[in-house]
């Protein structure tokens, strides 16, 4: 019987396999990753061959490091992509158990699927696993050529040249200059040769018909935006910071606009009529550039000095100032982007070196002197002449960074007197780029904050605007602007400091490996992490806390507030509630991430060494708070008192709890206190109170008649309990009198003073009408004056 059931079982296991035999996975993917790891193997070979070359250029270099990279990553997503597929597998394999060895036979289909699922993993993981050897072998090839890349930079920043004090520079330069006219002349001659037979004359009329479309698009817009933004008549009030700061982006927009709307339809015009040849377009794109980067450069710094308009001056620069700021930030921008133009169009046209270290020389003396009138001119000049308390200026801070520029350009000049050229144009020029980068990032997180700040002010265009759309009040209001001005200062953080990086010879290949890595994920110690991960842990912990929040919100006003239980039980109900939904959240969250629980071992050494070397406090306010949750010796809402104070119960935290006193004076008590010290809790058990009355009766007053004076007051007033029954005891004979004292329950113990005042105003009337006299004591001062 024993034998026929294991065959059974082993027949049932058999043909459960067999239905099984199909994966789930798509099998087809297990041979395109080896095809692919094959091919990346061979490309990897060539590139490797590539490096060694010892006239490996720059450009060059770039391009094998964006190939890497693209081969780094294709191989890692491919990889990740088995993971799944060699689960399935384990798992299958795992179902099965180990082949016995102890002689025991077992069916033939079982073992004939334990050596195809072998076979099956041994194909995955050999596939997983050349993937991630091919990106590692990517990832160190991409190192060596970055290491060389940054080597020729560095070679070719500090190559030694000959000074600009050297008379033969000049002149080599001049020969080059009349060199490359004599070229560009040729390049002209050459080009009109060969597109006068075959360009199409007849596409130059696109040009108007592209022109007038545009403009046509660029007005309609500006009037769209005009009437939606329209602000109160400039009569009505000065240019408040938004308008400022609005009126600087808008002049750089429409600089920048109307430079697209007259360059675009003749470059697609002429692309079209086949007149943008390769060595026409070298010569046309440089000039394209110098005017465009020209053009907008000067409209920023017009429009930040506003010269003639100190009213709507963004910076702190008088009239003068502001007059010579836009003409040397215009004539630095002409100069920084004619040089690298025109040495675009030397390397195109062949020209010597010699010229193109003159060009460099020259433009970098020529932005030296610039940016050295620009320090000048912002340093003796009186600024505004009437600042107003409600304007700000803005950029101001620049001026700590007066004496570094002053360095820089000083490290410029002396590069170039000692020869190295292209050292001294290199930092000149990333200086003044630089500059002009951070003051525009910062022009846009102070426009985002006028916004807000607009948006606050209800008789604001933009506040009247905003709440008429969305119909928010003023909190709503308030939460949308600082999401909005915190999602814009990431913005520029995240646009800003790659930009800031690219200017500093960061490639966007490095960037481009950054961001990949960060989503594909990267290794620290034994653990990956990826981006991705990590939001999605940070999108499941926040939708299971939200979640959280709506079922112990719906418990309490569907449940809880229907019952009669105890508001103390009710607050460890929800307390208990959240904490769980919290804690199954972020579980659930560092699972999604990729957190191995197996290694929940490692993870409890290190919060118990955590806890001893310094968290035992919290831990032990929190444990007791999990205390006085379960046990209730405390609850919300009891009337407790320690050595700070007394008051009632208002909240038990994590951490703490908030006891607010009468005179509405909140007391923040470590848990830990609540369970380790004496706590007074008047509503502990009930809320039963009892209530003492003393009083002192004369000598001479008939003590009987007292008693039953007090207890039938005492009696009769409403909220006085006949069970316990009131009592009235003659406690002592006192110095000055007879001491009685009264004592009475009622069924809240907050009820006690109210009662105990109504008993008092009683026995005074009583006394008085009976005669009775309280007993006072003698002031031996007034006796000796008598």
């Amino acid at each position: 019987m024993r034998n026929w059931g294991r065959g059974f079982a082993a027949a049932v296991l058999s043909l459960v396999l067999l239905c099984s035999a199909a994966f789930a996975f798509d099998e087809t993917i297990i041979g395109k990753s080896e095809r692919a790891a094959a091919d990346f193997r061979a490309s990897l070979t060539t590139i490797e061959q590539a490096l060694q070359s010892p006239a490996i250029t720059d450009a060059q270099l770039t391009d094998l490091r964006s190939q890497l990279e693209n081969i780094r990553t294709q191989s890692l997503l491919l990889a990740g992509a088995l993971a799944d597929p060699l689960t399935e597998v384990n798992q299958q394999l795992n179902l099965l158990g180990p082949a016995p060895t102890d002689g025991a036979s077992e069916a033939g289909t079982v073992a004939a699927q334990r050596q195809a699922l072998t076979a099956k993993r041994d194909q995955v993981k050999g596939a997983k696993s050349q993937l991630e050897l091919v990106a590692v072998n990517a990832e160190q090839l991409a190192s060596r050529a970055s290491a060389q890349q940054r080597n020729l930079f560095l070679s070719r920043i500090f190559e030694g040249s000959r000074s600009i004090l050297n008379p033969t520079l000049w002149y080599d330069s001049l020969v080059g200059l009349g060199l490359m006219a004599t070229r560009l002349i040729a390049l002209f001659s050459s080009w009109w040769s060969d597109v006068r037979n075959t360009a199409n004359f007849q596409g130059l009329a696109l040009i108007p018909v592209f022109l007038g479309v545009l403009i046509g698009a660029y007005l309609l817009l500006r009037s769209r935006l005009r009437k939606w933004a329209a602000a109160a008549p400039a009569a009505a009030h000065a240019p408040d910071d938004l308008d400022r700061l609005w009126r600087v982006v808008r002049g750089v927009v429409a600089a920048l606009a109307i430079l697209v709307l007259v360059f675009l339809p003749v470059t697609l015009a002429l692309q079209i009529s086949g007149f943008m040849t390769p060595r026409f377009a070298l010569v046309y794109n440089a000039v394209i550039n110098i005017i465009f980067v020209t053009t907008v450069y000067w409209a920023l710094g017009y429009r930040l000095a506003s010269p003639g308009q100190p009213a709507w001056r963004v910076v702190d620069l008088d009239d003068a100032a502001a007059h010579k700021m836009p003409v040397l930030v215009g004539l630095a921008a002409f100069i920084s982007v004619a040089d690298r133009n025109l040495q675009e169009i030397a390397d195109g046209l062949y020209l010597p070196v010699s010229y193109t270290i003159g060009l460099s020389a020259l433009s970098a003396s020529i932005m030296i002197v610039l940016i050295g009138a620009m320090l000048y001119t912002v340093h003796h000049q009186q600024g505004l002449s009437s600042p107003s308390a409600q304007r700000k200026v803005y950029l101001s801070w620049s001026a700590s960074f007066r004496a570094v520029i002053w360095l820089a350009l000083a490290i410029s000049t002396a590069a170039l007197l000692f020869g190295f050229v292209a050292f001294g144009a290199y930092l000149v020029q990333q200086i003044f780029e630089t500059a002009v980068l951070v003051m525009l990032l910062f022009l846009l997180h102070h426009l985002s904050d006028a916004a807000v700040a607009s948006s606050f002010d209800p008789q604001s265009g933009l506040g009247r605007r905003l709440r008429s759309a969305t119909g928010l009040g003023e909190r709503g209001v308030e939460r949308v602007g600082l999401v909005f001005r915190t999602v814009v200062d990431l913005l520029l953080v995240l646009i800003g400091l790659p930009l800031l990086f690219l200017l500093w010879t960061v490639t966007w290949v490095d960037f481009r490996s950054m961001v990949n890595s960060a989503f594909i994920g990267f290794r620290v110690g034994s653990i990956t992490l990826s981006l991705t991960s990590i939001l999605i842990a940070v999108a499941i912990s926040t939708f299971g806390i939200l979640l959280t929040n709506l079922v112990v919100s719906w418990m309490n006003s569907r449940i809880l507030a229907e019952t009669r239980v105890d508001k103390g039980v009710q607050d460890s109900l929800r307390k208990g509630a959240s904490y769980a939904g919290y804690i199954l959240a972020i579980v659930l969250a560092l699972s999604a991430a990729g957190l191995d629980f197996s290694n929940i071992a490692l993870v409890a050494g290190a919060l118990g060494v955590g806890i001893g070397l310094g968290l035992q406090s919290i831990v032990n306010n929190f444990v007791s708070g999990l205390i006085l949750l379960a046990e209730r010796p405390i609850r919300v809402g009891d009337w407790v008192a320690i050595d700070a104070g007394e008051g009632l119960v208002k909240r038990i935290n994590v951490r703490s709890t908030e006891i607010e006193t009468f005179d509405s004076c909140d007391i923040i008590v470590p848990n830990s206190l609540l369970i380790t010290g004496a706590v007074r809790n008047w509503t502990h058990g009930d809320t039963m109170g009892r209530v003492t009355i003393n009083v002192s009766a004369a000598y001479g007053s008939d003590p009987e008649k007292v008693r039953d004076i007090l207890s039938e007051i005492i009696r009769a007033h409403p909220k006085i309990l006949t069970f316990p029954e009131p009592q009235v005891v003659l406690l002592r004979f006192g110095n000055i009198g007879l001491d009685f004292e009264a004592r009475g329950f009622v069924a809240q113990v907050f009820d006690g003073s109210f009662v105990a005042s109504d008993l008092r105003f009683a026995i005074l009337n009583a006394f008085s009408e009976a005669g009775i006299k309280i007993a006072q004591s003698v002031n031996p001062i007034t006796t000796a004056q008598q």
